[in-house]
């Protein structure tokens, strides 16, 4: 009777087939499929994938939805069916509309790959702050912390030179108004990353949590005079010695510090191996750089304006996101963004796919970096054309080798060019996107300004480029205020202008997880071989 029900609902899958009666068919059918994947035949999964591959109803606002039917019920079938070569057919022509489709039925075919499950016992999680904070006064936190020169402030960091071979002492210091758990976890999580570091086949040389009576977060008393004002009132801190190329970051655009091609490409490969080996054990960084789709929105939105890259929306000051990220030569920081994540779920595959859209933009922002003056608008307000400073087969070869490094390190195994990933076309994309800045401008709306007093106002214009004469004309709360804050990828509140980064992030997320999944299955799934 399953059998039949399936049957009749592939054979309704006809191109003239009504949107909202074609998703009732799709859902039904996956439902079926899900629970009895052996009620499945080549025929209906051919249906299902005429569907998603001619991107039928693409025009329709809710297609994405439609597609993600198409790609569970090929999924169901894939991971499940007790007929090996129906379920190699039903992945192979997953694989396909994964690399072939665009948009959103790219996205769903990649995410039915991307949330196959995989066996895994998860660690423990960190313990929660406790709230317990034991009080050192400055002078005894450096003495105590082998400081061998004056610290200097970057930010709300104090970092200085240590004993010890090629080694600095640092403290992060909590903002204003901040809470102190998010200096727990990172404490914590270098805690336990200790035995992973010392045991990765590459280097990674993780930072060393410094303690005061056994606590990872304390408060500093009595700090020095040129700290920065914005500081907790309490002194919440954290603080570790690290090796010095723990702020050696691989696409430094400042003068003596940039990366030539073999380091910067030796620092890329090396922490994208590092990302993926921690995420295939369900450990994963949430914020390789900080992405988000409106910053100056972030205060009002319940999201705080942070990037969901499912959802293809512009991507705000790209430049400015890649500049500091949380990787470097001595392999990965800023711990308080890894979280434990169960595979099988749209959360895991969109962390992995976040990975993969991070290590592109970063890859991109090293070439804008061999020149960080060329950017912006010209004397014209016409945008600056820097595709000059990109090389496509340089930039070809990073994307390959980083891909392959996340690969082995997320699977333990080496790619087989199970899928067609077509880096040619997609650094063309990225090169005609990434070399001009098109795409300059943010409005600061009304609702947004009343968030801010007048001096906030003020200030939030002037740093980002405002005449102060013009400054001082606005008033705050009576119109919207257009403002230069790029490069962005898209309009604001629009569009990314860069589709190509989406879609090929979520291909290689989900390539890297159904191989986890499937293992020497997943081998035997070939692009075209159906």
């Amino acid at each position: 009777m399953k059998k039949a029900e399936a049957t009749a609902y592939a054979r309704g899958l006809t191109p003239e087939r009504e949107f909202s009666a074609a998703y009732m068919d799709l859902r039904n059918l996956r439902g079926i499929l899900q629970k009895s994947p052996d009620c499945a035949d080549y025929s209906i999964l051919k249906a299902v994938w005429d569907v998603i591959i001619e991107q039928r109803y693409s025009d329709q606002t809710m297609s994405r939805l439609l597609y993600r039917e198409c790609a569970k019920t090929l999924a169901a079938v894939g991971a499940a069916s007790s007929d090996s070569e129906l379920s190699s057919q039903a992945l192979s022509l997953q694989v396909q509309a994964a690399s072939t489709c665009s948009e959103h039925a790219s996205i769903e075919a990649s995410a039915g790959l991307g949330v196959l499950p995989f066996e895994l016992v998860l660690p423990e999680a960190p313990t929660n702050f406790s709230g317990y904070a034991p009080s050192i006064t400055w002078d005894e936190l450096i003495k105590r912390g082998e400081a061998l020169e004056v610290p200097t402030f970057s930010g709300r960091s104090a970092v200085m030179k240590s004993a010890g071979d090629d080694q600095i002492f640092a403290i992060k210091i909590a903002r204003e108004g901040e809470i102190p758990d998010g200096l727990h976890l990172e404490g914590k999580w270098t805690e336990k990353l200790t035995g992973f570091s010392k045991n990765c086949e590459v280097r990674f040389d993780c930072p060393r949590p410094f303690g005061v009576a056994g606590q990872v977060v304390f408060k500093v008393t009595n700090l020095p005079a040129d700290a920065p004002s914005n500081l907790h009132k309490d002194g919440y801190a954290m603080a570790y010695h690290a090796h010095s190329d723990y702020f050696v970051y691989p696409n430094d655009d400042r003068e003596g510090r940039r990366s030539d091609k073999d380091d910067f490409l030796e620092i890329m490969s090396r922490n994208t191996f590092i990302l993926g080996q921690l995420a295939g054990k369900g450990i994963v960084h949430d914020a390789p750089i900080p992405l988000f789709h409106n910053r100056v929105q972030a205060l009002r939105r319940t999201d705080e304006g942070v990037y969901e890259w499912h959802k293809f929306g512009r991507l705000d000051r790209w430049l400015e996101s890649c500049r500091f990220p949380n990787f470097g030569l001595s392999g990965l920081r800023d711990f308080e963004h890894l979280q434990i994540m169960k595979p099988g779920s749209d959360k895991f595959y969109r962390g992995v796919g976040s990975h993969f859209m991070s290590i592109l933009l970063v890859i991109g922002s090293w070439f804008r970096a061999q020149n960080p003056e060329m950017c912006g608008l010209d004397k014209n307000d016409e945008p600056i054309d820097a595709r000059e400073l990109f090389d496509a087969d340089f930039f070809e070869v990073a994307v390959m080798d980083c891909f392959k490094e996340y690969y082995r390190g997320f699977t333990g195994s080496e790619f087989q060019n199970e899928i067609e990933l077509h880096p040619a076309k997609l650094v063309k994309s990225m090169i005609e996107e990434m070399g001009v800045d098109r795409h300059m401008f943010e409005v600061m709306r009304i609702v947004d300004q009343k968030i801010l007093d007048d001096q906030e106002f003020r200030d939030y214009l002037l740093k980002y480029g405002m005449d102060p004469a013009k400054v001082s004309e606005l008033k705050k709360d009576e119109a919207d205020v257009p403002l230069v804050t790029g490069p962005h990828l898209g309009d604001f509140n629009g569009a990314i202008s860069l589709p190509e980064i989406v879609e090929w992030s979520a291909m290689a997320a989900g390539c890297c997880i159904a191989a986890k999944s499937l293992g020497s299955r997943w081998i035997g799934v070939r692009l075209g071989e159906v």
